[in-house]
C-alpha cells in the first residue's frame, strides 16, 4: 500500500456528512420553534378569551340575566336572543368589520330559579372555537 495516498477525499466526505447532519438538526429546531410560537399564540388567545368570558359572565350574573342591561353595560350587539361582542387582534372591542374574534352569549333553558347560559368565543368567522363557558345564575322568578 502506498503511504503517499492523499486523505483529502475522506476528510471532505466526513465534512459533507457533518454539514448534512447539522442541516437536518437545524431544520428540526426551526420546526420546534415554529410550533412553540404557534402554541404560545393559541394559548395567549385562549387566556384572553377566558378573561373576556369571565367578565361577561360576572356582568350577566350581576344583571340577573337581563341581556339588554348587559348590552348597555358592555356594549355589543343583539342578534335575536344572542349577544354578540367583537374584538380585534389585540382583544380590544371592535366593530364587526375589523373583528378577529367573536364572543356570543346565549341563554339556555333553566329550571325554577336557576337560569343557564353559554358564552362561546371563536374566531371572527365563528368556525374555530377558542373557549366555551357554561354559566348559571339565580333568577328573581321561577318562570322568568
Amino acid at each position: 500500500m502506498d503511504r503517499n495516498e492523499s486523505k483529502a477525499p475522506l476528510v471532505l466526505m466526513e465534512q459533507v456528512i457533518m454539514v448534512l447532519v447539522f442541516a437536518l438538526v437545524a431544520a428540526l429546531c426551526i420546526q420546534a420553534f415554529v410550533l412553540a410560537r404557534t402554541l404560545s399564540v393559541r394559548m395567549t388567545d385562549r387566556d384572553r378569551a377566558m378573561n373576556v368570558s369571565q367578565t361577561l359572565a360576572e356582568t350577566v350574573k350581576a344583571c340577573g340575566g337581563d341581556t339588554e342591561e348587559v348590552r348597555e353595560k358592555l356594549g355589543g350587539e343583539t342578534d335575536g336572543e344572542r349577544l354578540l361582542f367583537f374584538y380585534d387582534g389585540e382583544w380590544k372591542a371592535s366593530d364587526q368589520a375589523d373583528a378577529s374574534f367573536l364572543m356570543v352569549f346565549e341563554k339556555e333553558e333553566g329550571t325554577g330559579f336557576c337560569k343557564n347560559g353559554r358564552i362561546t368565543v371563536s374566531d371572527a368567522s365563528g368556525e374555530q372555537e377558542i373557549s366555551s363557558l357554561h354559566i348559571a345564575w339565580q333568577g328573581e322568578k321561577a318562570d322568568e
